[in-house]
């Protein structure tokens, strides 16, 4: 009976194969894998909406402006006018989540009453489907 016991334990003191330890390390790239896709879709979502709520206190900001001076900055003075005249608190015109500048355009092309106001997206090139915009872009088409 005791020779029994020592195999066992011998047997256990040996530890995981190569194979076993392989096994788990996958499983666990796995699931690291799929947690980062996910977590990345909610971070590009997130800036999505950080780039719509910017536009939207930048437009407010011009909107301010227009009461103020009974117009919108002309579009050489652009946004830096409102940093100016301390209608922004912040120091400086605000970058878009990927670190671009917001376009600001007066009188504007799409908004004729008023200005155009937008952000490139995260390709930040002019176009496509990830133009964030102040306008209804389905009046376009």
């Amino acid at each position: 009976m005791k020779k029994e016991t020592r195999m066992v334990a011998s047997r256990a003191a040996k530890g995981f194969s190569l194979l076993e330890i392989m096994a788990v390390l996958t499983i666990m790239a796995m699931a690291m894998g799929g947690v980062a896709v996910g977590v990345m879709g909610y971070i590009d979502k997130a800036k999505v909406k950080q780039a719509k709520m910017d536009i939207k206190n930048i437009g407010n900001g011009l909107d301010l402006y227009k009461t103020e001076f009974n117009n919108y900055p002309d579009g050489d003075d652009g946004l830096q006018k409102l940093v100016d005249e301390k209608i922004l608190k912040e120091k400086r015109v605000p970058k878009d989540p990927w670190g671009n500048e917001y376009i600001y355009i007066f009188p504007g092309t799409n908004n004729s009453d008023s200005f155009d106001l937008y952000s490139f997206g995260k390709d930040g090139k002019d176009g496509g489907e990830d133009d964030i915009v102040n306008w209804d872009e389905d009046e376009d088409e």
